[in-house]
């Protein structure tokens, strides 16, 4: 059985702020609320850059928690979500927005 590092890094410094290690069977979407959490409160995340692993409500609603920007792809053939919640409004402008140009941009 191998390993998966997920790190958080602080994008001006290169300084690595969280960090957690999982068995090669643990999802990613459920690991992102926990790399927020190593980070003080008081500390400011301006945003959040990963891959479309992490396009999950769980994932939207701790970002928006910490005020930060979600910058995650949706998954392809992605639909909007109910927007009930503000993690959901902040995904569903990125799902109209993937649509004109594409997910790639």
């Amino acid at each position: 059985m191998w390993r998966k590092i997920h790190i958080g890094i602080y994008e001006e410094t290169l300084e690595v702020r969280a960090v957690e290690v999982t068995t090669n069977n643990a999802g990613h979407a459920p690991l992102l609320p926990e790399l927020l959490d190593q980070n003080p409160l008081d500390q400011n995340i301006g945003s959040v850059t990963a891959d479309e692993a992490y396009d999950a409500r769980k994932c939207y609603g701790a970002i928006v928690a910490r005020n930060a920007h979600a910058i995650i792809p949706p998954r392809k053939n992605s639909k909007s979500w109910n927007p009930k919640s503000a993690g959901a409004i902040a995904r569903n402008e990125a799902v109209t927005a993937s649509r004109y140009p594409g997910r790639a941009i």
